[in-house]
């Protein structure tokens, strides 16, 4: 046999064993199936035609309501730079509780963000474009000081008015998203984070106010990259905008 042919085969096994070597060395994939209930407010109250002002409140629930899951606080400033550009900074709070058959334990995590919408319409569908950029500090229970980390992330949405061309006051809609949740940088081992999928039926009750109950598919990577999150959630989600700005 060649020479060449002898060193193909021999690099071949070689890479065959690491690769089975570390596929044993590896531990197995854990999944935890749950049903979640989420209820969401969220408000973007124009204070000029250029500024806003954004809040934010999320209680989760894990199995159904029983267990506590997590509590999320946001305040942002909105800037309006046209009616299809967006961006916007802030500071998010999440305390996260032990859920689950695989618990991670108590969290406390102070986050900042910044991000960039665009909006477009194509016929009756009204789409949506969201990045966001977060730096997170996670501090566990009974660590010393937090770890940070930063995460990237994208959405894309549709709407789609039930009546007319264009949601208008007393209409129902359809809503629907996907966001995908990547973390980089140091101390991130595993880059995917999370994936939420989501429908929703809406009703536009004024032109501030409105309400969505939808289902979400929710994925989520544990920081151990081998425990995922396939969670079922019941979506509730309010809306009042305020404006602000003298008529």
């Amino acid at each position: 046999m060649p020479r060449t042919h002898r060193s193909f085969l021999l690099t071949v096994g070689l890479l065959a064993a690491t690769l089975g070597a570390h596929a044993q060395s590896t531990p197995p994939r854990r999944f935890d199936r749950a049903f979640q209930t989420w209820y969401n407010y969220t408000g973007d109250h124009q204070l000029t035609d250029f500024w806003g002002l954004h809040t934010e409140a999320q209680l989760r629930r894990a199995d159904l309501l029983p267990e506590r899951q997590q509590l999320l606080l946001r305040l942002g400033v909105n800037q309006h730079w046209s009616d299809k550009v967006q961006t916007a900074a802030g500071y998010t709070f999440l305390r996260t509780y032990p859920y689950g058959e695989f618990p991670e334990g108590h969290s406390r995590e102070h986050r900042s963000y910044q991000e960039v919408q665009l909006a477009d319409t194509l016929g009756r569908l009204a789409l949506g474009h969201r990045w966001r950029l977060e730096q997170r500090w996670v501090r566990a229970e009974g660590e010393a000081g937090p770890t940070f980390s930063n995460r990237a992330r994208y959405q894309f949405s549709v709407q789609l008015p039930l009546q007319g061309r264009r949601v208008e006051a007393r209409e129902w809609y359809l809503a629907a998203y996907d966001e995908l949740f990547v973390g980089f940088g140091r101390n991130v081992d595993h880059p995917f984070n999370q994936n939420r999928l989501y429908a929703a039926l809406g009703r536009q009750f004024t032109k501030a106010g409105s309400a969505e109950l939808g289902y979400m598919y929710h994925v989520k990577a544990h920081d151990d990259g081998r425990t995922f999150e396939l969670n079922h959630t019941l979506y509730l989600a309010l809306t009042y905008d305020l404006d602000f700005r003298r008529k």
